[in-house]
This record gives C-alpha cells, sequence and structure tokens, in this order.
C-alpha cells in the first residue's frame, strides 16, 4: 500500500487494515528500525527479510530524500510478507524537516512491549540523526566497514559507546573467535607473541587483534597484508599465527576459496571451510542477542586504548 504526502496517523491506519484483512497481528519478536539511502535500499531490505525468517518483526525503513526540502512531507509503503518475508513493513521517504524529526515519526509507529533495534549502514551525522537513533532503541548496529575511513569510524564508536552498541564488524569475526578459541582446547603454555595478518585498515582485524590481546594479555602485531575475498562481508584476514612460551607454533590460515587450515606442532592438519556469510545471516545473528554485549564492549575498550596509542605516538613522530 503507497501513502503519498502522508501522517503517522495514515500509516498506522493503512497497517491496521492490512493486519486486519490477514487477521489480527503477528507474534512479533522486536521493531528493527532502519537507516538507509535509496541506493542501499534494496541491499537493506534482502538483509531484513533474510533475517526476519528467525526473528518475526516490525520493520521501519527511514530513507531520508530530499533534507533541504522547505516543507517537510512523508511518502510511504506499508506491507505484510510479500518481498520482506515475515515482517510488517513501514518503508518511509523523508523531505525537509520529516528528516530531523525522526523519533517523533517513528515512536507511534512501534510494535509495543518488544524491543527496539536501530541499525545502520551509512553515517548518521551526515543527516543530524546519531542521537536520534540512540534515544529510543535498546540495541543499536552498525557497520564501519562501510565508512569513507573505517577504522577511524569504530574508533567514533567505541568513544561513544553505550550499553547495547554493537557492529556488524564484530559479528563478521565470530567464526574465526570460535575456531582459534577451540583451537586452544589443551594448550598448556602461555602465548608469547602473536601475528596477524590482515589488511590493517579493516575494522574486523582490529577487532580481532584486540579480542586476542583481551583474552591472551598479549598486543598482537597486525602485519598489513593484501587479502583476498569472495565477500565483502568476510573480516580481511589471512591468518592468525601464536608462538607460546616453549617455542611451540600454531596458525589458522585462511585461503581465498575459504578452506581454513589450523596447524599445531605434533597434530594433524585440520580443514574446514570459512566462507564468507551474507548481511542477512549477520544481521540475524545480532537479533539473536539482545542484551548489551559485554564481550563486545572489553574488546572495543582495548581497541580504543591501543589505537588512542597509536595517533599519540604518529604525532609525536611527526
Amino acid at each position: 500500500m503507497h501513502l503519498k504526502d502522508t501522517t503517522t496517523g495514515e500509516i498506522m491506519k493503512a497497517l491496521g487494515e492490512l493486519l486486519h484483512d490477514v487477521g489480527g497481528t503477528s507474534n512479533l519478536a522486536l521493531n528493527l528500525v532502519a537507516l538507509t539511502t535509496e541506493d542501499e535500499r534494496e541491499e537493506v531490505e534482502q538483509a531484513a527479510s533474510q533475517a526476519a525468517q528467525e526473528h518475526p518483526y516490525r520493520l521501519i525503513l527511514a530513507i531520508p530524500r530530499d533534507v533541504d526540502a522547505e516543507s517537510p512531507r512523508i511518502d510511504a509503503e506499508v506491507t505484510l510478507g510479500e518481498r520482506l518475508g515475515a515482517a510488517e513493513a513501514i518503508i518511509l521517504r523523508l523531505d525537509g524537516a520529516a528528516t530531523a524529526r525522526l523519533t517523533s515519526i517513528v515512536l507511534p509507529m512501534l510494535a509495543p512491549d518488544v524491543p527496539v533495534v536501530t541499525w545502520w549502514l551509512l553515517d548518521p551525522v551526515k543527516f543530524g540523526l546519531a542521537q536520534e537513533l540512540r534515544s529510543f532503541a535498546d540495541r543499536r548496529i552498525t557497520y564501519s566497514a562501510r565508512a569513507a575511513d573505517p577504522v577511524e569510524s569504530l574508533y567514533r564508536r567505541a568513544q561513544s559507546y553505550v550499553p547495547g552498541d554493537t557492529d556488524i564488524c564484530w559479528t563478521r569475526i565470530s567464526l574465526w573467535r570460535s575456531l582459534i578459541a577451540s583451537a586452544f582446547d589443551g594448550v598448556s603454555h602461555e602465548v608469547e607473541s602473536i601475528e596477524v595478518k590482515a589488511n590493517r585498515n579493516d575494522p574486523s582485524a582490529q577487532l580481532m587483534a584486540a579480542w586476542l590481546h583481551t583474552r591472551l594479555g598479549v598486543s598482537p602485531e597486525i602485519v598489513d597484508t593484501e587479502v583476498e575475498r569472495n565477500s565483502e562481508h568476510l573480516p580481511a584476514i589471512v591468518s592468525v599465527s601464536f608462538t607460546m612460551a616453549g617455542g611451540e607454533t600454531m596458525e589458522v590460515e585462511r585461503k581465498a576459496d575459504g578452506e581454513t587450515v589450523l596447524r599445531q606442532e605434533g597434530l594433524p592438519k585440520r580443514r574446514q571451510s570459512l566462507q564468507g556469510r551474507t548481511l542477512g545471516q549477520l544481521l540475524a545473528e545480532e537479533l539473536r542477542h539482545l542484551d548489551p554485549d559485554t564481550a563486545y564492549r572489553r574488546v572495543l575498550d582495548t581497541f580504543q586504548n591501543e589505537y588512542a596509542q597509536r595517533q599519540e605516538a604518529a604525532e609525536a613522530g611527526a
């Protein structure tokens, strides 16, 4: 159902009529409020549709359009199912002052008594919406890798962190973290040094190094490496290698085709496939955990401290 130059009241009336036609509201797990551009809309819709297979929710997709328009305007599309799968969906295209009033527009549209998650791929600062997206959400999902300066963007996320924040770049390394954690079963010697071969400008690589530092008490060296990936949602990491206090070594290496090899002295090689996941799969993983991610917070603190120290050293050497 398409509504031109409409109001919040008319949008909710349209949603109510659609729900009445199918016999009432569905069992919603949460509200998902996503901020995107028209260029990214299709990608966001596909990801939301995939994630909705696990988490039925009300999707409110906000697209700032002509932010300089003299008159505020809201155009909306209201759907149930269809291309967005198991979701109630409200797609908003906002002009003029309507963009800056995102909170007052969205709040009446939220399904009651379920959590609110905000998610954005673009930089909300560009539209003056950084605080707007934080103000009404229980959980906030960003994607620093999409920023013009990904590592600097992650650092800004660290500086402004509040409980409930997370980033898709953290989700991207969950399979790597599981594999490395399992590799340490039975390892008795302490780790002396760690080397991460990765693209230094990849936020996932920075988070991996910070996670290893947090867990093992050793600051890894990131060796800047060109990484061939078959999906942009893969972390730009080639390998992680460890040298133990007893001289033993261990390495996890991912080849370009996705084959991942674990090498440990005295043991046969272990192989498995580590392929890139879709944005929808990564979003679904994040939506499984709506409580604040304390592990991410600790890792982000470590990353923030190390990044600040590198900046200070660079300035001192300039």
